[in-house]
């Protein structure tokens, strides 16, 4: 669902069918009297009782008015009726079943109610307001992988019953898909109400994290168990029709991950959550899509989207249980030592669970790093604040050591790097396995790491070069086999 801030107006109410119209028709009592029901809503819903491309109403009232949570409930509970008094094949004329006019006006209502996320403006606005250009190819950048450009696209290309769904826009979409690197799913939506049944295909999943619902799930459940904004799950899927009570098999675009969740307690408001954590109000409503730009419905009931909050920026690794929830049957990771022998570039947290050694030889782009460590972006440079988000690829520093798994906590504490070599150190019993006839006095081993040479190692420990082979006779003579990156070596006997 694409929704805006609620409303205390009270709708008199939009009718799809005015009574008595469908008289005659060979529907049953309950199925006409679903349909003459109304749905309680601006009247410039009606507007949306179309198969064409929606755009901006161009009035931020009314956009306010059609896009209250309580009209979008009303669409809903009609859908609901509809589907259990008429079923799926009830036709006002072969081809158009009523349940696909009623769900059209819901799809139609969340591309009208789409917001974007950062910013709090409605999509179809923010789009409105691009240059006029002749050709895709004109957009700037920044507007076209702009996320309301794209969710329009994606919704577009995902609705069953929108007549926009052609080859034109189609073709745009994958266009966009490749010029901002994004991973789309098939185009499987029909091509409009006209020869539509309800989709089984979803639309493509930001986060490529698809969950299918169980006996029991909640919003809540789901996002305690996978560490995800519970706010945002109900936002970003228009299947959940009751967040207590998901229908089993629903399938589910999860949204991105988050390192600290939090369960919303009854005398919470934003800013008392922000106060705890050290983040904004502003940071609570950002990265929780559902919440309205006042906070306001943050114990919200109707709708009730759960109680589940991100606490820390979308796109970290998951501690495994809510911040201010106990668990018996879980650690919370302990931080690992940079690199040894590397500097860790200046500011990066200390709090991490696992380090990238930018060698000169890789010559990764940040996006590649990201990528391979399965970590978003803006996370990454938020734990490395030596890189800039816009500059990350000229920031890299050749040799320095990254954070590419900050833990829970890690922006809580002001343990960071000053750009200093970590030690090496021998530890006095293996850590890691050890060749074959390693010397059985020794009692100082050291752990090989990526560009180590005999010589290095040696001069390391203050040691010979013969003393390390005769200490670690599996390794060759002139050190071309033997040394193994991970295993355990003697650099120090009794």
């Amino acid at each position: 669902h694409r929704r805006t801030a609620d409303t205390d107006v009270t709708f008199t109410g939009v009718s799809m069918f005015e009574n008595g119209t469908l008289a005659g028709s060979g529907l049953s009592t309950a199925c006409e009297d679903a349909l003459y029901q109304k749905v309680y809503c601006d009247e410039a819903i009606s507007d949306l009782m179309t198969d064409a491309y929606i755009g901006s109403f161009d009035n931020a009232t009314l956009t306010e008015m059609v896009c209250a949570s309580s009209c979008e409930a009303s669409i809903a509970q009609m859908h609901e009726s509809v589907l259990d008094n008429c079923g799926t094949s009830a036709s006002l004329i072969p081809g158009i079943t009523f349940l696909a006019l009623v769900d059209e006006l819901w799809s139609n209502w969340n591309q009208s109610c789409s917001v974007d996320p950062t910013t709090g403006e409605n999509c179809n606005d923010e789009i409105a307001s691009f240059d006029n250009v002749n050709a895709l190819a004109d957009i700037p950048t920044d507007d076209l992988c702009s996320y309301c450009y794209v969710e329009k696209l994606a919704l577009m290309q995902a609705d069953a019953y929108s007549d926009v769904y052609n080859d034109d826009f189609q073709s745009a979409y994958e266009y966009v898909a490749a010029v901002c690197n994004l991973t789309v799913a098939d185009f499987n939506a029909t091509a409009s109400a006209f020869n539509a049944s309800v989709p089984t295909s979803t639309p493509s999943c930001v986060s490529r994290d698809v969950y299918t619902a169980k006996e029991g799930d909640t919003c809540d459940s789901i996002a305690l168990s996978k560490g995800v904004s519970s706010a945002t799950m109900y936002y970003t899927n228009p299947n959940i029709l009751n967040c207590s009570d998901i229908l089993a098999g629903t399938t589910l675009c999860l949204p991105l991950t988050c390192t600290d969740v939090y369960s919303v307690q009854s005398n919470d408001t934003c800013t008392s959550i922000a106060v705890d954590y050290l983040i904004t109000t502003r940071d609570v409503i950002n990265w929780n899509s559902e919440l309205n730009s006042d906070c306001s419905n943050l114990h919200s009931t109707n709708p009730y989207w759960g109680s589940t909050l991100c606490v820390s920026t979308p796109g970290g690794t998951y501690t495994g249980h809510a911040l201010n929830t106990t668990s018996s049957d879980s650690t919370d990771p302990e931080p690992v030592d940079p690199p040894a022998g590397v500097k860790v570039a200046i500011g990066t947290t200390l709090d991490c669970g696992e380090w990238f050694v930018n060698e000169a030889s890789l010559n990764y782009t940040c996006s590649e790093i990201c990528l391979d460590s399965d970590i978003a972006i803006h996370l990454f440079t938020e734990a490395n604040p030596s890189l800039n988000y816009t500059t990350c690829d000229a920031d890299l520093v050749a040799g320095d050591a990254y954070c590419i798994d900050p833990l829970s906590g890690w922006q809580y504490s002001n343990d960071t790097a000053t750009n200093t070599t970590s030690p090496i150190t021998a530890a006095t019993s293996p850590t890691a396995p050890t060749q074959t006839g390693i010397a059985t006095n020794c009692d100082e081993y050291y752990v090989a790491q990526s560009g180590d040479t005999c010589s290095s190692i040696a001069t390391e420990f203050d040691i010979t070069i013969a003393q390390f082979l005769a200490w670690n006779p599996a390794v060759s003579s002139d050190c071309t086999s033997g040394l193994w990156v991970d295993e355990d070596y003697c650099v120090g006997v009794h």
